[in-house]
């Protein structure tokens, strides 16, 4: 083969479109968060609060989809509050989500994450059935509702179904609702800042 030749191709070869990344199943999702998490738990003492906040962040934001869960927790008061404030809520819901994280992964005493399994759920989401074992064999039921991310193919978790019964959606939003029928939205958005602030002095 000629220089040119030899050339050419490796030119072909370099412009050559990648293989698409095959997308991301429920379980793969959940798999993902369950590592950093153990990850974050194993080195807790070192990376403090702040630490583990910094290192949790990018995936819980890429493995939650904390738009959607914005709007589900709000409920019918969505249509009613403004632009501004739904994008100043969905930060501040997500700020807050993360920081529970940081706060209840704080340390490790021999901990692991088994998934058990997936079962269809309403409306085309898919539960993952997954569990914490602690160090002395005591399991705690950590399920997780996903759902299809629109046109990516990937699955991203929009509830967390702990003691693989209760809802913390649903529970966030009953509370939620009761600040907002009171005080109205504003409120809700600089209570959940102010927890947030509040992991990180504790």
């Amino acid at each position: 083969m000629s220089r040119l030749s030899a050339f050419a191709l490796a030119c072909l070869l370099l412009a050559a479109p990648a293989p698409a990344q095959a997308a991301e199943t429920p379980t793969a999702t959940v798999e993902r968060l369950n590592a950093t998490l153990l990850e974050t738990m194993k080195g807790a003492e070192a990376l403090g609060y702040s630490g583990r906040y910094e290192k949790l962040a990018p995936v819980l934001r890429e493995t939650f989809d904390f738009a959607a869960m914005a709007q589900i927790v709000v409920g019918g008061h969505w249509s009613s509050i403004s632009m501004a404030q739904k994008q100043a809520f969905t930060q501040a819901f997500a700020d807050y989500s993360i920081g529970v994280f940081a706060d209840r992964f704080d340390g490790f005493d021999g901990e692991k994450f088994e998934i058990l399994g997936e079962q269809p759920a309403r409306r085309g989401t898919v539960l993952v059935q997954n569990r914490i074992v602690k160090g002395n064999g005591e399991t705690v039921a950590i399920n997780y509702l996903t759902r299809p991310e629109n046109g990516a193919g990937n699955w991203r978790i929009v509830d967390t179904i702990l003691g693989g019964a209760y809802s913390e959606l649903a529970t966030r939003r009953s509370e939620y609702n009761g600040i907002i029928d009171k005080l109205g939205i504003d409120a809700l958005i600089a209570a959940l800042k102010d927890k947030t602030a509040g992991f990180a002095r504790e």
